[in-house]
């Protein structure tokens, strides 16, 4: 079982986390990304070239920039594919997780959903933690 990653996004946004990431992990993970709309190529025969990248063994996450969005709606016909994660509203945090467990386990659906609610935790409002820190020190 090989696993791959996707990070796909309407413009830029899926290179810019693909680059970033490299940049902080220090490595050449293999990610596919999917930069739509970029060029004048229709959407449907790009999720489609990904998707045809992989073996029936592979465990693939798909991450995408908008739940309702277009790209995601796309991959979304893939989602009964065997061993097929697809996370949307993604970041840096769940990706990297994701990216660097080396266990050669399929990962199951309530350690994914861990991931996803630790990722939810790495969204904070900085300006509400500054007055909480504040109040403790006084």
């Amino acid at each position: 079982m090989d696993r791959k990653i996707v990070i796909a996004s309407h413009h830029a946004m899926a290179k810019g986390i693909e680059d970033t990431l490299k940049y902080l992990t220090h490595t050449d993970l293999d990610i596919c990304v999917l930069c739509a709309y970029m060029e004048n190529k229709k959407i449907d025969s790009e999720v489609a070239n990904v998707m045809s990248k992989f073996k029936k063994e592979d465990e693939v996450f798909i991450f995408t920039d908008i739940a309702s969005g277009s790209v995601n709606q796309k991959f979304y016909k893939y989602i009964n594919r065997p061993h097929t994660h697809i996370i949307a509203g993604m970041n840096l945090p769940i990706i990297m997780s994701i990216a660097l467990n080396s266990s050669q386990e399929y990962f199951s659906e309530e350690a994914i959903k861990k991931l996803v609610n630790q990722a939810k935790d790495s969204l904070v409002y900085v300006n509400q933690s500054k007055k909480s820190l504040d109040k403790e020190d006084e």
